[in-house]
């Protein structure tokens, strides 16, 4: 690597590993190799070298369990694997470092490095994908992220407490949800459950659940097709249905004190611009007229509401650790379904517009699949996406990603697998501008509390 690094937080160290347990091969498969031990922190790893190795290594982040159809399908086809479990609290620099521990376990168990080696992680893996990228570490030569964290966790919380103090503040301003500095995990999560059900009970507060969902771009989609919505209520649904994970708070509490105080803030946000930004205000103003409510009176409550401010040096640590830079060193392929409610499309647009702010972004390629829920990938579509990634780490050039092509090479797949991977779901989607509130490294420093 010749460029200058400019990154998170350095290049990751080395770190002792336990020594792997590994379980010999059956007979006739004296090449094959399954192991497991603990990593940073004692977080548990899985590996699996089939006896057909093809020389590349995939690592998983959050995947210690290795019994699953996608990685069924990776060793089939010769990939080694290697999956390690997820710190409990957020501690997103061992979760970064353990990947290049897990990586030299590998090696130090099939008593030879990889060829190549590319990081594929899932939600909170995701993000950490993308982490691990921006260390830019040696070993790595393509990464994966998928459904998580494209925004940066700046950004991503900071729409989080905008849907939480919206709803707060009016459905219910009386309610114990304390949003930010988060004592009582239970009491929190109890508080918050106990508003969203609040809001759902009554016209009004189905109406303010719109405005609320409007600020974080919650997608509301048709479960079965993962195609939008048309009807009002049936959106307003799929809103209440996101709303508990797109407010976070079970995760929020646990990161809170990994990194040392509040990092999240509404000082000087103005929520009727906010809500112009999202796209929504003609959703949202027709919900209103609905419920009989003045969209205007709740924007002024809003912007009379006692504000929440942060702690610069949490919010400074944050920065530097799980905000991107945009400096791509190796090729990035990232997969999103359309009806995440714990992040919309538009973080995978966010970190599209850092990566070209850096002159990065033709390393970059996106593939969005037509599905609810929260990386609810199928194993045919994670196959498309690593066969395409170590195609891209060949050749040096990206092959077609228009979903006609991704479907061909999906039956490609599936003819060689002995598994059945499922169908795939890719479209053409044209981006819906950055997430509210973004936040990269040009804005690190800029909060001052």
């Amino acid at each position: 690597m010749t460029r200058a690094r400019r990154t998170i937080a350095g290049v990751c160290a080395a770190f002792a590993v336990a020594a792997p347990v590994v379980v010999a091969a059956p007979a006739g498969a004296a090449d094959e190799m399954t192991a497991d031990g603990t990593l940073l922190g004692g977080a548990t790893y899985a590996l699996h070298k089939p006896s057909d190795w093809n020389g590349d290594l995939v690592v998983l982040p959050g995947r210690p369990d290795l019994d699953t159809p996608s990685v069924d399908w990776l060793t089939d086809a010769g990939y080694g694997v290697i999956g390690y479990d997820l710190s409990d609290d957020w501690d997103l620099l061992q979760d970064r470092d353990n990947a290049s521990a897990a990586y030299r376990a590998f090696g130090e168990a099939a008593g030879v490095a990889p060829d190549s080696a590319v990081v594929a992680g899932r939600s909170q893996g995701g993000l950490t994908t993308r982490i691990i990228v921006d260390a830019q570490p040696d070993w790595l030569d393509g990464a994966l992220p998928m459904c998580g964290g494209g925004a940066g966790n700046i950004s991503t919380w900071n729409y989080k407490l905008d849907t939480a103090f919206a709803l707060r503040e009016l459905v219910d301003p009386s309610s114990t949800m304390q949003i930010v500095g988060i004592h009582d995990a239970g009491a929190e999560l109890a508080a918050m459950t106990d508003l969203v059900d609040m809001t759902g009970s009554s016209t009004e507060g189905r109406a303010r659940a719109a405005l609320a969902a409007a600020l974080a771009k919650i997608p509301a989609v048709d479960p079965a097709s993962g195609e939008p919505l048309a009807d009002l209520d049936a959106r307003i649904d799929r809103y209440l249905e996101h709303l508990p994970f797109a407010m976070g708070s079970h995760v929020r509490v646990g990161y809170e004190r990994t990194v040392g105080g509040v990092f999240s803030w509404n000082d000087d946000v103005d929520y009727a611009d906010e809500l112009r930004a999202s796209g929504r205000w003609s959703e949202v103003a027709g919900a209103y007229r609905a419920a009989g409510l003045d969209l205007r009176d709740d924007l002024e409550t809003l912007a009379r509401a006692e504000r929440i401010s942060a702690d610069p040096e949490a919010v400074g640590f944050v920065e530097r650790t799980s905000t991107f830079t945009g400096e791509l060193d190796v090729p990035v392929l990232s997969l999103h379904t359309t009806g995440d409610g714990a992040g919309s499309t538009q973080d995978d647009d966010a970190y599209a517009e850092t990566v070209r702010a850096a002159g990065d972004r033709a390393m970059l390629r996106q593939l969005t699949v037509s599905a609810d829920g929260h990386c609810t990938f199928t194993a045919a579509e994670e196959a498309v996406a690593v066969s395409a990634l170590f195609e891209r780490i060949r050749s040096g050039r990206w092959s077609s990603m228009a979903p006609a092509r991704l479907e061909v090479r999906a039956d490609e797949l599936r003819q060689a697998a002995s598994a059945e991977l499922g169908d795939v779901r890719f479209l053409q989607r044209a981006p819906h501008g950055a997430p509210a509130r973004m936040w990269d490294i040009r804005d690190w420093g800029t909060y001052t509390g």
